[in-house]
């Protein structure tokens, strides 16, 4: 019991890792999507704290509208990843579940 509950953790931390990871890339892709410069600065500001390389401001070009089909032609792929990942970690504890209990009643 004692193992499948530490493959538990393992898989939770793995999960918390992915989707993270994956979440932090979808804002990225808005941010660079959007005309706004101070969201674009604020972002890369807090990417160069975690990363730790030098920040540097961005200078907006051209001004194009955010619009939710533009975005969403941007990270549909990654939303889908985000998607598959949950269902992998809750199909993992769901099996998990039934291993616990099956130690528990034998």
């Amino acid at each position: 019991m004692a193992q499948v509950e530490f493959y538990s953790f393992i898989a939770t931390m793995c999960y918390l890792f992915l989707v993270s990871a994956l979440l932090f890339f979808i804002f990225y892709k808005i941010a660079m999507l959007s005309p706004n410069k101070r969201l674009k600065n604020i972002f890369l500001f807090f990417m160069s704290l975690l990363l730790r390389i030098p920040f540097k401001p961005v200078e907006v070009t051209g001004h194009q509208r955010l619009s939710l089909p533009r975005v969403w032609k941007e990270v549909w792929k990654y939303a889908l990843a985000v998607f598959f990942v949950t269902i992998w970690y809750l199909t993992a504890l769901y099996f998990a579940q039934i291993q616990i209990e099956e130690f528990k009643s034998s």
